[in-house]
């Protein structure tokens, strides 16, 4: 197999290290999203708890404390819009499963 690194062609790829791809530029890891999706694993962790962490997840979904004009960057509904993910749909999603949603992360 032949690979075209930039200005470089390599002959043999069999021997190369590998890499992880996902980790390219534009897309795979970056450490905002990275904090951003540990924010909602948190959220999702708490919310699945009893007492006052369940009840503080409830009020960070539902944006309490926090002012429509003027959003803070890591609320809920900030959050999930900057994921692509729509934060009506998303608490919903969170607070009606029927089935445990996890979050422990998997190995590469």
């Amino acid at each position: 197999m032949i690979l075209e690194i930039g200005d470089f062609i390599v002959g043999n790829t069999d021997k190369l290290p590998q890499i992880d791809m996902s980790y390219d530029v534009g897309k795979g890891y970056d450490p905002i999203n990275e904090l951003m999706r540990a924010i909602i694993l948190r959220t999702i962790d708490d919310y699945n708890s009893t007492g006052e962490l369940h009840d503080e997840a409830v009020a960070y979904m539902f944006g309490e404390g926090v002012d429509e004009d003027d959003e803070y960057i890591f609320s809920f509904a900030a959050i999930c819009r900057h994921l692509g993910l729509d934060p009506e749909l998303t608490r919903n999603t969170i607070m009606t499963t029927k089935r445990k949603i996890s979050t422990r992360r998997r190995a590469a």
